[in-house]
């Protein structure tokens, strides 16, 4: 069995009883084809961004962090009443990688087949979820404290870009507010 194969199937286990929750929080990793280093520049983050941005105003999510890494990015989210995940990130997916391929001058797949998920199971994962997505660059040696990555929520010039004050503790229409508490390097 190639490697290959082996990635496409494992992709298919986990999208094995994969539930979309109204008012779920998730954590979402998806990665780049062949593991490229294409992202983590102005150009290729705006696209992202622009994208989390629309999914926002079209009251599609809530975002909590963001983490947008040289081959990957990660994101914690909330899903609206009547969004499906699969869908959501398929069509997310569609639109950055059409996006994405013109501006790094590529054709065909941009991202891996899949993505992984997490249903965060209360409000305290949640914060320790988006502290783990904020922290990545540290984790990995691209800078010395999450603050400094301009790619992620963490970075000051982004905080308009996230829902923190919005938090579902309970799958009620009207979810309670938060102040989350700052992550810490």
């Amino acid at each position: 069995m190639s490697n290959a194969t082996f990635i496409r199937g494992r992709s298919a286990e986990l999208r094995m009883g994969r539930v979309s929750e109204e008012f779920g929080c998730y954590s979402i990793t998806k990665v780049v084809e062949s593991r490229r280093a294409v992202l983590a520049t102005d150009v290729t983050a705006k696209i992202l961004f622009d994208s989390w941005q629309y999914l926002r105003t079209d009251n599609r999510i809530k975002l909590f962090a963001f983490c947008v890494m040289p081959d990957h990015f990660h994101f914690a989210i909330c899903l609206m009443p009547g969004i499906n995940l699969s869908k959501l990130m398929r069509d997310m997916s569609k639109f950055t990688s059409r996006e994405l391929n013109k501006l790094v001058q590529t054709n065909g797949r941009f991202w891996q087949e899949g993505f992984h998920d997490h249903r965060c199971r209360n409000e305290n994962e949640l914060h320790e979820l988006c502290s783990y997505i904020e922290h990545n660059p540290v984790r990995k040696q691209l800078v010395t404290d999450s603050v400094l990555w301009p790619y992620s929520s963490a970075f000051a010039a982004n905080k308009h870009m996230f829902d923190r004050e919005w938090c579902p503790s309970s799958a009620s229409e009207t979810p309670p507010t938060y102040s989350a508490k700052e992550s810490t390097p």
